[in-house]
């Protein structure tokens, strides 16, 4: 079952300002280490040269953990969550790849990391298919802690695997087309299983390449694909999805496309056989990332690249974010990273997706304690044995200011999923409405909200969910229900 409290802001009807920009922002010191313990006035944001006021700030690299909850309360803070980081070695692209390549620069570079946590690996085959290795949690299922770091027994893993692909060697004159599509489904089909998780995602891709344009045999006729890829990686940003790519073999065409990946979602490009420095960068940059959001100059969509440039007062601080973005028309877009399953009409795709993802989700900071109320006969005779009182303590710093914003800003959810025993699916859900001024009653950094909610005899957990939708954050925690 899936209740919803909604919390709107009332008032006339208005002109919709842009939309908030998030951009994640890597800060790190001479020696390359995380800098912490930055504030907004630290930073200066330019749009096209233009200085631009930062709406929200916060860190998100290792964000502090909450008070040791107390009896029946749970905390999504209470433990650091892994930064998620699936790596994607891309043999449809590499005329020359082989096992043994793969083998150098997946097993011998990888088994020696310290840990595994939040890392996953891939491969795109010559066909086109994602051939998972380690691959991502599948939505509705429970994640088990690992004691050992998988990547320690990754050659034993890997051979399986490179066995199956040794017969399935790159087709050297595919269609530019055919290419261009099969690698941009199979990273479509990656990103939805990022989506899962919230906050930074980090992908590291190593491939060829694919060049924007060229002569398609099939069509007989020139190829352009720079508008297509230029507004897929507009929805990896939107996703929050950074790219590192690490090109195997020279060309300035391919290389073109790597260029515009790495440059919108802010990630960094290598050369040759650095796959597993690229691996160790992009943990870092998860440990050193702040989130910077702010409203772009002009809401207008087209192809017309704004150019986007963040400083720190810090001279020692040095940055790491996208170089700029293009106003891309909605309508345009590619269809978005949403796991296959189950959506609801009345309920964003953002709390679809918590719902249903094996993670919770730390952007926003949750506190949640449970407490029975006394059996109602009502309840019963409804087929509900109890009703049970929620209490929530929300961050108000994980939510986007609106104490100027409330006429036009957008809805806060909190969501009620319940899960019988096995992760069940969520039914229709039940909705309240939230005021701006209860969003606006926080004592001591924390919005405190009661909810008294029905508990069926077959619910065994219940996952609270908050959702900022201007903000684009999600936060949620598990709570296990004792009957």
């Amino acid at each position: 079952m899936l209740l919803c409290a909604v919390g709107s802001a009332a008032g006339p009807k208005e002109t919709q300002p842009a939309k908030l920009n998030r951009l994640n922002v890597v800060a790190l010191d001479g020696q390359g280490q995380p800098v912490t313990g930055l504030s907004s006035a630290d930073f200066q944001l330019f749009e096209d040269g233009k200085p631009q006021s930062i709406a929200f700030f916060r860190f998100t690299g290792d964000p502090p953990l909450l008070s040791k909850p107390g009896p029946g309360e749970y905390s999504n803070r209470a433990v650091a969550s892994p930064h998620v980081t699936a790596m994607l070695v891309d043999v449809l692209n590499e005329p020359i790849i082989s096992e043994t390549i793969i083998g150098r620069e997946v097993a011998d570079s990888l088994k020696n990391l310290e840990s595994s946590d939040g890392l996953y690996l891939y491969i795109l085959t010559s066909r086109g298919d994602l051939h998972p290795i380690d691959p991502l949690p599948k939505p509705d299922t429970v994640v088990v802690p690992s004691t050992e770091p998988w990547t320690r027994d990754i050659v034993p893993i890997l051979q399986p695997a490179l066995k199956d692909l040794a017969g399935l060697r790159p087709v050297d004159d595919l269609d530019i087309q055919s290419s261009f599509d099969l690698t941009m489904n199979a990273l479509r089909d990656l990103g939805s299983q990022m989506a899962q998780v919230s906050g930074r995602k980090n992908l590291v891709w190593v491939t060829g390449g694919i060049p924007l344009a060229g002569f398609s045999s099939a069509a007989q006729s020139g190829m352009d694909f720079t508008s297509r890829a230029r507004w897929f990686c507009e929805r990896l940003q939107q996703s929050q999805i950074v790219v590192y790519t690490v090109q195997t073999t020279a060309g300035a065409a391919a290389a073109e496309a790597l260029d515009e990946i790495t440059a919108i979602t802010g990630g960094r490009e290598y050369s040759g056989s650095r796959a597993v420095e690229a691996v160790q960068q992009a943990i870092t940059d998860s440990r050193a990332n702040y989130e910077i959001g702010y409203y772009p100059t002009t809401a207008n969509p087209g192809e017309k690249h704004r150019k986007i440039r963040v400083i720190c007062g810090r001279k020692e601080v040095r940055l790491q974010t996208a170089h700029g973005f293009y106003a891309v028309p909605p309508q345009i877009l590619p269809n978005g990273f949403t796991p296959t399953g189950f959506h609801f009409r009345e309920v964003p795709r953002e709390v679809d997706t918590a719902a249903h993802s094996p993670f919770d989700a730390p952007e926003i900071g949750i506190r949640a304690r449970v407490s029975p109320d006394p059996v109602n006969p009502q309840n019963i005779s409804s087929g509900f044995a109890r009703r049970t009182e929620f209490e929530v303590h929300i961050d108000a710093a994980d939510l986007l200011p609106r104490r100027e914003r409330d006429h036009v800003a957008g809805k806060v959810f909190v969501a009620f999923a319940t899960y019988e025993e096995g992760l069940s699916q969520p039914s229709a859900p039940i909705l309240y409405s939230l005021t701006p001024e209860q969003i606006e009653t926080a004592t001591h950094g924390e919005i405190e909200l009661h909810y008294a909610i029905p508990i069926a005899q077959a619910i065994s957990k219940v996952r609270v969910i908050v959702f900022d939708e201007e903000l684009g954050a999600v936060g949620s925690v598990t709570v296990p229900i004792q009957h």
